[in-house]
C-alpha cells in the first residue's frame, strides 16, 4: 500500500477521533445537556443551535471524504482495521482535552488494538 493511502487512512481516523471529542464537548454544554434530558424534540432544537455540534458534524464530514478517498485506493480488508486506531486516538485526546483517566486496563486494551493494526498492515 502506498504512503499516500496510509496518510489518507490515518487522517480520516484522526478526524474521526477529533470529531468524538467535539461531540463530547458539545453535549457537555449546559443548554444542550438540559435539552437532551428534556426529550428528543428539545434535543433536536438545541442541537441545531449549538455551534460546537456543527463543528463536530463538519469534522465527521471531512473524515468521511478522506475515508472514501482512501477506500478508492485500498482494499477494504486492509484499510478497515485501521479504524481501530480511533480507539487509541480518542483515548489520548480524551485524556489531553477532557482530562479523562487512562487506566492500566484501558492502556493494555489499546496496545492490543495497535498490535492488531500492525499485523494487518504487514499483511498488505
Amino acid at each position: 500500500m502506498q504512503l499516500k493511502v496510509y496518510g489518507l487512512i490515518i487522517s480520516a481516523v484522526t478526524m474521526s477521533a477529533v470529531g468524538q471529542i467535539a461531540l463530547k464537548v458539545a453535549v457537555e454544554r449546559a443548554q444542550l445537556k438540559e435539552a437532551i434530558a428534556a426529550g428528543p424534540m428539545s434535543a433536536v432544537g438545541a442541537a441545531i443551535g449549538t455551534p460546537t455540534l456543527w463543528i463536530a458534524v463538519f469534522i465527521y464530514l471531512g473524515s468521511l471524504v478522506l475515508w472514501l478517498w482512501a477506500l478508492s485506493e485500498a482494499d477494504l480488508s486492509i484499510a478497515y482495521p485501521f479504524v481501530s486506531l480511533a480507539f487509541v486516538l480518542t483515548m489520548l485526546f480524551a485524556a489531553a482535552v477532557l482530562r479523562e483517566a487512562i487506566t492500566p486496563l484501558k492502556l493494555t486494551g489499546t496496545m492490543l488494538i495497535v498490535f492488531g493494526c500492525v499485523l494487518v498492515a504487514r499483511s498488505a
